[in-house]
């Protein structure tokens, strides 16, 4: 506070960086935090280093909000190294997006080494992935379907777009009902009979899985541009 004080007396507009401001912060003083640092950042460029992805969202909420520019980086190690930079965020913290383009990363290298794995470890790997997958759903289904109205990590809801739930017809809902149920029949976390011996769909079906859900999110976005 006493800092943020003294820089709106300054005259320079050097960068910023700020190193986990709010870790002994509540959620409500954090928010403010977030808005205030995207003031700073109408003016200078501000780095934020954090951990904690509630803090980072509302980072970019605000952001979004205000019109100002915001990028994002994810910085991880190694036992070995540290300071290796990812454009994307880690898993909990991706948008569809990018989450859709991970998955067909991961059903390629599949593709790619599928010749070389017993039907055991790929079953793995295609449990592993499906998982992934069932989650990406949910995932668009909060960001897209609802247009982020309502988001888990959020203390509030955004009701500007509720309109666009018009766009949410009992096709798409059916379809992403559909998808969804398909993913739960491989995930990993279930416990399949000895006497089934499933074998996961191959590396091809991965893909199409990839572009079901792509298509799926594009053609909900496609609707609610018309609604706007």
């Amino acid at each position: 506070a006493a800092f943020f004080a003294e820089l709106a007396t300054s005259a320079h507009k050097s960068a910023l960086v700020f190193d986990d401001p709010v870790s002994s912060l509540d959620h409500d003083w954090r928010h403010k935090v977030a808005n205030r640092l995207v003031e700073e950042a109408k003016m200078r460029q501000v780095i934020v280093f954090t951990h904690d992805l509630v803090f980072l969202n509302d980072i970019e909420d605000c952001a979004e909000n205000k019109g100002v520019e915001f990028a994002s980086r994810h910085l991880m190690r190694t036992p070995k190294i540290v300071g290796l930079v990812n454009d994307n965020l880690p898993w909990d913290g991706m948008k569809i997006d990018a989450r859709i383009d991970a998955l067909e990363k991961e059903a390629r290298q599949l593709r790619d080494i599928r010749d070389d794995l017993t039907q055991e470890t790929y079953n793995e790997k295609a449990g592993s992935f499906y998982s992934k997958m069932r989650a990406s759903w949910e995932r668009a289904l909060e960001e897209i379907g609802l247009c982020r109205i309502v988001v888990r990590h959020r203390d509030y809801i955004n009701p500007k777009d509720i309109v666009k739930l018009s766009a949410l017809s009992k096709t798409s809902c059916e379809s992403w009902y559909n998808h969804y149920s398909n993913c739960c029949d491989y995930v990993s976390a279930h416990d399949t009979s000895r006497a089934r011996n499933q074998s996961l769909p191959e590396p091809a079906q991965l893909l199409q899985e990839c572009n079901n859900l792509s298509a799926w999110v594009k053609n909900v976005k496609e609707d609610q541009k018309q609604i706007s």
